[in-house]
């Protein structure tokens, strides 16, 4: 769902062509997340914000996930609207620690989204992107702060897995086929399974970015996602909540992976490089075990 890039280069473009945050640039709409929103039947032409409160009901409701409390929506006109208001909230901090996406991004306070880009979406797409970026926001209550010390696959993985069950909730797209989408995209690369990087070379942000530049969004976000779906197929999604849980209180996230799962991290992610090599277009990783 994401399109990752530097947010470095992004800035560095805006402020090169702007000469500074445009004062042209229209603040971002901004509401705080409602937590305890009741579930309602969308209507037909649903705004951002009619999104992410049918996503964190059916979040909250279906899949169990909480969000945080006091976190703010801000959905911006255009790239200049977005990354000044990352600039307006977080200042210099952005320049080392964020990324920016073309849709979103979830931070500490909140997620930011693009209205432009979210307009060119069809239903399913805009609530692929908000779902993607509230799953972050249910990963730092999960976690907190020390969520951006996980492995990037069990983050993004994660996130693309609550997207789309959310999108299957609401009855905007089965998650089977959501599903058999992705194991496409990854079983069609126009590399070789034997280039795909493993999972173990996208624990970390940078090669993940290499990756993803290198290889395409399939190589990263599909791969991911079909890690983290293989995992909730095998031992259920609480499992992997309770991983993300726990990790707060544990030195290494390898110490808390073997407390939960009955495999070791190593095993499998051997186990799931082997799987994702004999993969077909056809194939349905619900019923799949091999």
């Amino acid at each position: 769902m994401t399109r990752a890039v530097s947010l470095v280069a992004s800035l560095l473009i805006v402020l090169t062509v702007l000469g500074g945050p445009s004062p042209a640039a229209e603040p971002c709409q901004e509401r705080e997340i409602r937590v305890d929103v009741q579930a309602a039947r969308l209507g037909e032409d649903p705004s951002a914000f009619d999104l992410i409160d049918a996503i964190a009901a059916s979040m909250r409701d279906d899949l169990g996930l909480k969000l945080p409390a006091w976190r703010k929506a801000y959905v911006c006109r255009d790239e200049p609207a977005f990354l000044e208001g990352l600039l307006r909230n977080f200042g210099a901090k952005v320049w080392d620690q964020s990324v920016t996406t073309s849709a979103g991004l979830a931070t500490p306070i909140g997620i930011f989204l693009r209205g432009d880009y979210l307009a060119r979406l069809s239903l399913p797409g805009r609530l692929g992107v908000i779902g993607h970026e509230l799953a972050h926001l249910n990963q730092q209550e999960l976690a907190g702060p020390r969520a951006q010390e996980l492995p990037l696959w069990i983050v993004e993985g994660h996130a693309e897995w609550v997207a789309f069950s959310v999108i299957d909730r609401l009855g905007y797209g089965a998650h089977g086929a959501q599903r058999a989408e992705v194991v496409f995209a990854v079983s069609l690369q126009a590399i070789p399974h034997t280039l795909l990087p493993d999972l173990a070379r996208l624990e970390s942000r940078e090669r993940w970015q290499q990756s993803t530049l290198s290889l395409g969004h399939a190589a990263t976000y599909g791969q991911a996602y079909l890690a983290v779906d293989r995992l909730t197929e095998r031992y259920g999604s609480t499992k992997v909540v309770e991983f993300l849980r726990g990790f707060a209180t544990v030195a290494d996230f390898r110490e808390r992976w073997n407390s939960v799962f009955p495999i070791s991290y190593q095993q499998f992610i051997d186990d799931f490089r082997a799987h994702v090599r004999g993969l077909g277009p056809g194939d349905d990783l619900r019923h799949t075990q091999g």
